[in-house]
């Protein structure tokens, strides 16, 4: 599944503290602890990420010392599993690259992913359970998850899109160029390299955040280029800033909002760039002039630029808006079947 499908059933799920624990599988970079940590931050509990793989087995369970008074050995909690007063009544644990800790630590695990207790600690009650980690053909340090952990859990497998991407990046206002640049090469928003001595930087949706990071320290993404290719590889990075070097032929996307110039692309990536540019423009500036001259625009089109420009434009919140506009509803009308993610 997507992960804002993954999102939505975890929402469901982890409505109850109860709830057995969620294990979310798939490639690194796709966004399974982000999706964790949005949940938090929305919900407004406490996260707490958990790397199993830094532990020894002993470390879950405690230190012993000696009790004079019973004359047996008591054990001291580990201060890094979640306690009330400090990380509050209600949150959530994240056991992150669970299946690249040694199995011993795996095992340690059981009782508290099962029990919701290790040796003289007892998780707060409204504190909730979550794991991550890689497949196998992941190309990760993974070693297998024991049957007995593995029953004791929900499992998902989280995979990429660029339509499922764009719900989380239009919102978050990530830069335009990246987003109209994997509309035009959707393939190129998750590559894993086919040959293990080649992974080192390859394009995912977390290292496509880190290009959005990293243009606004350059300006130009000719200037960022060996950045670039640091972030998502040489080949990607070629593409993208290739793609970048043709925004300066597309027309203005203010002067077309304003009405200042009518002019339409011709060719598919420079189509693909001033959605983008567009979107980005009118959801930082939106006016009933505007939004009108955005749709005028939109309709110059084929029409299966003209939906991607809906969706977007309805990914960046601007539903609402466009509704209001007469020549839009009639438009719906005739194209709802082919809209998603417009909710």
């Amino acid at each position: 599944m997507f992960a804002t499908e993954a999102k939505e059933h975890l929402k469901i799920l982890l409505a109850d503290p109860e709830v057995p624990t969620v294990m979310l599988w798939g490639p690194p970079g796709v966004g399974k602890s982000s999706i964790v940590q949005q949940i938090t931050a929305e919900k407004d509990w406490g996260f707490l990420d958990l790397r199993l793989l830094l532990l020894n087995p002993i470390d879950l369970r405690g230190i012993p010392y000696p009790n004079r008074m019973t004359r047996q050995a008591d054990w001291l909690t580990p201060s890094f599993l979640p306690h009330v007063r400090r990380d509050g009544t209600e949150g959530i644990i994240l056991y992150d690259e669970i299946t690249s800790a040694p199995r011993a630590v795996q095992a340690a695990a059981y009782q508290l992913i099962l029990d919701r207790r290790v040796g003289e600690y007892t998780l707060p009650e409204g504190w909730r359970q979550v794991a991550a980690g890689n497949r196998a053909q992941d190309k990760g340090v993974v070693n297998q998850m024991p049957a007995a952990l593995a029953n004791r859990m929900i499992h998902f497998e989280v995979t990429s899109s660029v339509d499922d991407w764009k719900l989380w990046a239009i919102p978050n206002q990530i830069d335009h160029r990246v987003i109209s640049f994997l509309n035009f090469r959707p393939e190129l928003l998750y590559r894993l390299p086919s040959q293990a001595a080649e992974i080192k930087a390859f394009p995912s949706p977390r290292s496509w955040e880190f290009v959005h990071k990293i243009l606004p320290s350059y300006g130009q993404a000719d200037k960022a280029f060996p950045a670039i290719c640091g972030a998502v590889g040489e080949g990607p990075a070629t593409e993208f800033t290739a793609f970048c070097r043709m925004l300066d032929q597309i027309p203005d996307a203010d002067e077309i909002l304003d009405g200042r110039t009518k002019m339409v692309p011709d060719s598919p990536d420079m189509i693909y760039a001033c959605i983008g540019a567009l979107v980005s423009s009118l959801s930082n500036n939106k006016t009933e002039i505007r939004l009108g001259n955005f749709f005028a625009f939109v309709c110059k089109l084929m029409i299966e630029y003209q939906v991607l420009a809906i969706n977007d434009a309805v990914k960046a919140g601007l539903r609402t808006d466009l509704v209001m506009l007469p020549e839009f509803r009639h438009w719906l009308a005739k194209n709802a079947d082919v809209l998603v993610g417009a909710d």
